[in-house]
């Protein structure tokens, strides 16, 4: 006679066999692969013990290590098939990316930012150091409602380095590229429609040492309702000798605004005072918006990403060994505007200093996930979001 335990389950002897369960794939599982290599040993141990520093050059012999490892394979074929099925869905994608303005003129590195975007197909393209086409209009004179630029209509899609950028900038890059410096026509209009993208909307700042053709923009299929560039100051920064400041580029489809930066890198006194000016707009757009998104390269470290250990290190590898800024991100966290923290918290890698500095905010989407490319020499990472 069957005990009641095995009727209850129709009678079935019980078996040895083990079932092997597919763990699943998260982004999660992905960052720990790209743990950077000055967080584990032997480097780590270096850098604690005997003060090892790096230069860029190193650093960027740290990434192609690591872009070019098995962890490194591992990640792009996963993270491939997760944006590729994110984009299956119902919702938007994003694709947040700082472009190195200067690698739009290279064409095997334009190729390789093409390709991204041609492989995922997002529905909005945020860029942070663009280097546009010069006939794009630029909203650099003041904050306020910014011009929706439909790309079909760009008559010359010419894209120039120097110009219309600051004196020592200029003589410098024309040192680098000859007297006319560079110059890129055609294909960037070509490249957009080909893709669907028929809007953009570009915000040089006001105080722009590195040009007029240069700064954040949002690129879309759908037009958007409304546009508008918020201007911050340079609060006493320089480069080559001329202001430098910052802005934001944010657009209106239907009720969601989307929201687009760059933040100052080095003085830490300019980017929080910059941070703060992008609250006090979230602020009152909150009045109008239940959906915000922010992403953005707030030259910051999200604290909450990190160990105490790694926070050590990345203190002793940092200018002056003073502490890696997470000033940004904590006074937007504080804020609770747009959430407690970034959605792609836990992302430890993004940047050539073996960091992230780029973070998405947002009411609306949850999710996110770095395209590892090398298509900027390593400086920064795509990130998708939806």
């Amino acid at each position: 006679m069957l005990s009641l335990k095995r009727y209850m389950f129709g009678g079935k002897r019980k078996t040895n066999k083990k079932k092997t369960k597919t763990k699943k794939i998260t982004t999660k599982t992905l960052n720990n692969l790209l743990r950077p290599y000055i967080f584990t040993n032997p480097l780590k141990t270096d850098i604690l013990t005997n003060s090892k520093q790096f230069g860029p050059k190193e650093y960027g012999e740290l990434s192609l290590k690591l872009f070019n490892s098995n962890n490194g394979k591992v990640y792009k074929r996963e993270s491939d098939k997760i944006i590729k099925n994110a984009k299956n869905g119902l919702g938007k994608l994003i694709l947040y990316m700082n472009f190195k303005s200067h690698n739009i003129l290279n064409k095997e590195k334009r190729a390789k930012l093409y390709n991204i975007i041609s492989k995922y197909n997002p529905d909005i393209i945020c860029l942070s150091e663009a280097l546009l086409p010069v006939s794009i209009k630029n909203n650099k004179l003041a904050s306020g409602k910014a011009t929706v630029v439909e790309i079909s209509g760009i008559k010359d899609d010419t894209i120039s380095q120097p110009y219309k950028a600051a004196t020592e900038f200029a003589i410098k890059k024309k040192a680098d590229y000859g007297e006319d410096g560079m110059n890129v026509k055609g294909g960037w209009k070509s490249f957009f429609i080909g893709e669907g993208y028929k809007y953009i909307v570009f915000g040089n700042p006001s105080e722009c040492p590195w040009g007029e053709n240069w700064g954040n923009c949002i690129i879309t299929k759908m037009k958007p309702d409304d546009a508008y560039v918020l201007q911050m100051k340079s609060y006493g920064k320089k480069s080559f000798n001329e202001p430098e400041s910052r802005c934001l580029v944010s657009i209106k489809i239907g009720d969601e605004l989307i929201c687009t930066t760059h933040l100052e890198n080095r003085i830490a006194e300019s980017r929080q005072k910059q941070t703060k000016e992008i609250i006090n707009f979230l602020k009152k757009q909150k009045k109008n918006f239940k959906k915000i998104t922010l992403v953005a390269d707030l030259n910051a470290v999200n604290k909450e990403s990190y160990t105490k250990e790694e926070l050590k290190i990345l203190k002793l590898l940092n200018f002056g060994q003073i502490p890696v800024p997470s000033d940004s991100v904590d006074i937007i966290n504080n804020s609770g505007l747009i959430g407690s923290k970034p959605i792609n918290t836990g992302q430890k890698y993004e940047s050539l200093f073996q960091k992230c500095v780029s973070h998405c905010y947002s009411t609306t989407y949850k999710k996110s996930c770095m395209v590892f490319t090398d298509a900027t020499d390593f400086d920064h990472q795509a990130i998708c979001v939806w």
